[in-house]
C-alpha cells in the first residue's frame, strides 16, 4: 500500500464531498440555489477532483477499486455528518454515531487489512 496516495485520495475526496454536499442541500437553505450557475461550475469541480482521488486511491490501494469506493462513501458520510448539525441543526443522535463508527471501520478495514 502507498499510504500517501491513500491520503491525497482521502483529502480530495473530502474536498469534492464538500461540493456535492452544496450542490444537493444548499437548495433548501437558497431556492434561487439551483437557478443559478454556481452547482453546475461546482459538479464539474466535484466530478475533476473525484476522478483524480479514484485514480490516486486504486493506486495506493495497490489496484482495489473496492478499497477506494468505500473511501469514496466514507467521507461523504463524514462531510454530511459535519455539515448537516453546521447548517440544518440536525444533531447527532445514537444512530448517526453508530454509523459514523461503522463508516469509519470500513476505512480502517480497508487500510489496515492486509
Amino acid at each position: 500500500m502507498q499510504y500517501h496516495k491513500i491520503a491525497l485520495s482521502t483529502l480530495l475526496f473530502l474536498i469534492g464531498s464538500v461540493g456535492h454536499w452544496y450542490i444537493m442541500y444548499w437548495q433548501f437553505k437558497n431556492s434561487k440555489w439551483i437557478q443559478s450557475p454556481m452547482p453546475y461550475v461546482l459538479a464539474v469541480a466535484c466530478a475533476w477532483l473525484w476522478i483524480q482521488a479514484s485514480k490516486f486511491g486504486v493506486e495506493g490501494f495497490n489496484g482495489s477499486m473496492w478499497s477506494n469506493r468505500f473511501l469514496f462513501f466514507v467521507t461523504g458520510v463524514i462531510v454530511g455528518a459535519i455539515l448537516y448539525p453546521i447548517h440544518y441543526g440536525q444533531s447527532f443522535t445514537l444512530k448517526i454515531v453508530v454509523q459514523l463508527v461503522l463508516a469509519l471501520s470500513i476505512i480502517l478495514i480497508a487500510v489496515l487489512w492486509k
